[in-house]
């Protein structure tokens, strides 16, 4: 009796994870479609969907272990580059050179994510620990809600990346929050000064000014949306990166600091 409980529990477990997978790329899709139909409704779904976010971040840890929030992450980066792709450079007016440091931004902030998930999966989850990462447990270990296990120099988990954030990759998370901030910056000041009235700040450096036809064409309308989204989680990222500098970062160069002050 008990086998043929377990294996029926385990289905229903990996068809939960597999429907949060996949929920986040339909769900994100739709909310900006729903927020092209006019200004107030676009405000609405940013409010929903940030109160939703720090709702997420305020539950206990341990109640977040789903790759649901690491997939919405994931669907969030290829609907901006989508809509950048297929609907902002479609109005020709972005050149070849601005394209081209935009895409070499979103290759370093792909690359520095990556570096940092391949660390975190061959030091912790593949259980040889790596050549690097002890498997001594030592005094600053830390035993992990989420990965539920023991972590050595553990700053924290990141349920947008499904990964805990330690000394091997800290630095890369912390390079990937850089480029991703220079992306997002970069990317929404051309969408929003390709579809908007923009207006010269500095040289041939533009902002938007004048976004009041944003609405009039289904086209633009995806574009102005995914600006503001793109915008949105720009906020989130500076966060991200001030709390690194005043928390993380004298942490992770604490060693180095104490070695050169014994020399």
């Amino acid at each position: 009796m008990s086998q043929d409980i377990l294996p029926q529990g385990a289905s229903k477990s990996n068809k939960k994870w597999d429907r949060d997978t996949v929920v986040p790329f339909i769900l994100l899709p739709l909310l900006l479609l729903i927020a092209t139909m006019s200004l107030t409704i676009t405000i609405i779904v940013m409010i929903f969907i940030g109160m939703g976010a720090l709702y997420v971040q305020s539950r206990p840890r341990q109640k977040n272990r789903s790759p649901f929030f690491y997939s919405w992450t994931l669907s969030s980066g290829i609907c901006m580059f989508l809509v950048y792709e297929l609907g902002v450079l479609s109005l020709l007016q972005i050149t070849q050179l601005e394209n081209f440091i935009f895409l070499l931004l979103l290759a370093g902030t792909c690359y520095c994510f990556y570096r940092m998930k391949a660390i975190a999966d061959h030091e912790l989850y593949l259980g040889t620990k790596g050549k690097e990462y002890s498997p001594v447990l030592t005094s600053d270990s830390y035993y992990c809600q989420v990965c539920q296990l023991e972590v050595n120099e553990r700053y924290f988990h990141s349920i947008w990346w499904d990964c805990c954030i330690f000394r091997p990759n800290y630095i890369y998370f912390v390079y990937g929050q850089i480029f991703a901030f220079a992306t997002l910056a970069f990317g929404a000041n051309l969408g929003l000064t390709t579809i908007c009235h923009p207006m010269i700040l500095y040289g041939s450096l533009m902002i938007p000014e004048d976004c009041t036809d944003a609405y009039f064409e289904f086209n633009y309308a995806l574009c102005f949306v995914s600006c503001v989204y793109a915008i949105g989680y720009l906020s989130v990222i500076a966060l991200v990166i001030l709390q690194q500098l005043f928390i993380y970062l004298p942490k992770y160069f604490a060693p180095q600091w104490r070695r050169l002050i014994d020399v």
